[in-house]
C-alpha cells in the first residue's frame, strides 16, 4: 500500500448507508401496496426488515468507532450513527402514528 494511504473503514461505510437501504424498502412497500397499509405485504417487512436494517447500522456504526483512528473515515462513522438514530426515531414515532390510528 502506498504510504500516507489508510485502509477504509468498511464498517463505518456500511453503517452509514444502511438507514438509507431502510428508507428505499420503506419507499418501495409504499409504492407496493400503495393504500393498503394493513396488509401482511407491508406490516410484515415494515415491523421486521426496517428496524433490523436501522439497528444493524448502528451496531456497524458504533463498532466502527473504534477503528477511525486506525482507518479513518470518521465522518461515515458518526454521520452514520447520527443518520441510524434518527431515521430509527422516525420509524418509532410513525409505529406510534400508525398503531394510534388503527386503535380509534
Amino acid at each position: 500500500m502506498p504510504k500516507g494511504f489508510r485502509k477504509t473503514n468498511h464498517l463505518a461505510i456500511v453503517g452509514f448507508l444502511l438507514p438509507f437501504g431502510a428508507g428505499g424498502l420503506v419507499a418501495l412497500l409504499v409504492a407496493l401496496v400503495q393504500k393498503e397499509f394493513l396488509s401482511l405485504k407491508f406490516l410484515v417487512p415494515y415491523l421486521t426488515l426496517v428496524p433490523l436494517l436501522l439497528c444493524s447500522g448502528i451496531v456497524c456504526a458504533i463498532r466502527s468507532i473504534p477503528l477511525i483512528e486506525e482507518r479513518n473515515d470518521k465522518d461515515y462513522a458518526y454521520s452514520g450513527l447520527t443518520l441510524n438514530v434518527l431515521f430509527l426515531i422516525i420509524y418509532i414515532i410513525s409505529l406510534i402514528y400508525f398503531f394510534g390510528i388503527i386503535s380509534f
